[in-house]
């Protein structure tokens, strides 16, 4: 019940419309998705899940189908390494470890867009990272609720 309201939810804040000057600062909502799940809930993850999870992303988006699934598995297998060790350390280590791992996702994507043919534009992707870094705690802490509402509140809820 957990992973769907938070796929709603994350389907919401991408299909929200939001001003075009925000565009460049607007934080990458389905990554912050896949952060949670991998750093907090991974013994719950599934690649399954998040390859079909990330069909709707991709259409939103209009960027080849599994493109974000590529993208989602690499960044969980990232995080599910890192987990154990990143849920130790303060919000705000977290956000760095968080900024440096999507800049790593973010030149992925930026390297599968060129292939596919689209014309992404690097400093956007790095300043809408640095808006997910910035963004990380104010999303834990509503996926926190939102698991404690649906009674899922898992172990590390620190």
């Amino acid at each position: 019940m957990t992973f769907l309201v938070t796929w709603v939810a994350s389907l919401l804040l991408i299909a929200a419309p939001f001003p075009a000057f925000m565009a460049i600062a607007l934080p990458q909502w389905g990554l912050l998705f896949v952060v949670w799940w991998s750093l907090m809930r991974n013994y719950q993850l599934s690649i399954t899940l998040l390859t079909f999870s990330s069909l709707p992303i991709d259409v939103l988006y209009g960027t080849a189908l599994g493109m974000h699934a590529f993208i989602f598995a690499l960044l969980a297998y990232v995080l599910t390494l890192l987990g154990p060790r990143v849920r130790q350390v303060n919000l705000v280590m977290q956000s760095v470890v968080v900024f440096f791992v999507l800049l790593v996702a973010s030149a992925v994507s930026y390297w599968a867009r060129t292939l596919t043919g689209l014309d992404p534009e690097f400093y956007i992707l790095f300043t809408q990272t640095l808006a997910s870094a910035i963004f990380w705690a104010p999303m834990r802490y509503l996926f926190e609720r939102i698991a404690n509402f649906t009674g899922e509140a898992g172990a590390d809820s620190s």
